[in-house]
């Protein structure tokens, strides 16, 4: 919502202000509706259904997090999918792996796309790479369709799990990805607030539990998002080693090998409550 000149996102009792310096941008698509606005304080602003994506100055966090978790605990990332993602985020740190052959963006709003480009070039700056192929079109049904054993990696960069993205949670697609996933493969997703999306994250969690042999998940900050603390979900067909076993090129802000490991520290409730008894298979 905009009022007198600042953007609120409230959700479940909680509020986000940013201070409005200029519009750049609003367009409705097929599926949502798109702003993009200037701030003082984190720079452009990505909103979807009025909804905060991304910040120019924060979206690091978010980016590395969902990407060099997964891909780095993989021995050798080859080919990979994200879901979503149409700002290129995720895809531009999926591509810092030198192994990389080919990267798969599964994105259903192809105007997210064109926004991102325009507005937000140092984060969509690998979507002319020739290893990255979009594919606009619907990821439910694409992962239902896709190879089976043929990814090593699944980076779920999705909206919340409302409307045209609920699917994302659903054990049925779930297990699709699991099928197109290889042996040693990593399924990992964007999988909300702790604090204010308890419900979801369980939900997630036990869809993800009847999917794949092994679940886990890490816990990261994302400054601009409601309550901060973020977290991932991230399903195997093969034990979860966290270890770091590639490194992505490049400088990056936000991860680091030292971190890796960190991130899966849970608080302890979390710990206790979903964590402490795993699914005996």
């Amino acid at each position: 919502m905009f009022k007198d000149g600042w953007f609120y996102e409230t959700y479940l009792g909680a509020s986000i202000a940013l201070k409005v310096k200029e519009h750049l941008y609003t367009g409705q698509s097929k599926y949502q509706k798109i702003d993009v606005f200037q701030t003082d304080t984190v720079g452009k602003v990505l909103l979807l259904d009025d909804i905060l994506m991304t910040t120019d100055k924060d979206e690091f966090y978010y980016h590395e997090s969902i990407g060099h978790i997964a891909l780095s605990m993989h021995p050798n990332p080859k080919k990979v999918m994200v879901i979503g993602g149409g700002d290129g985020g995720t895809a531009r740190e999926a591509l810092r792996y030198k192994s990389i052959e080919e990267v798969e963006m599964v994105e259903i709003d192809e105007e997210v796309i064109n926004v991102s480009k325009k507005y937000f070039p140092v984060i969509a700056s690998e979507l002319e790479n020739p290893k990255l192929k979009i594919k606009v079109e619907d990821a439910i049904e694409y992962v239902k369709n896709a190879k089976e054993n043929y990814y090593d990696a699944i980076l779920c960069d999705s909206t919340d799990p409302e409307g045209f993205a609920a699917g994302l949670i659903s054990k049925e697609f779930y297990k699709n990805a699991s099928k197109t996933l290889k042996e040693d493969g990593i399924y990992i997703s964007q999988s909300g607030s702790i604090v204010l999306q308890e419900k979801e994250f369980k939900t997630a969690l036990e869809n993800m539990r009847a999917a794949f042999k092994y679940v886990d998940a890490a816990i990261s900050v994302i400054p601009c998002y409601p309550c901060t603390v973020w977290a991932f979900l991230i399903g195997s067909n093969s034990p979860i080693d966290r270890k770091v076993k590639s490194i992505p090129q490049g400088k990056l802000k936000y991860w680091s090998p030292e971190l890796q490991e960190k991130l899966f520290i849970k608080p302890v409730w979390l710990q206790e409550k979903y964590f402490d008894l795993q699914r005996i298979k």
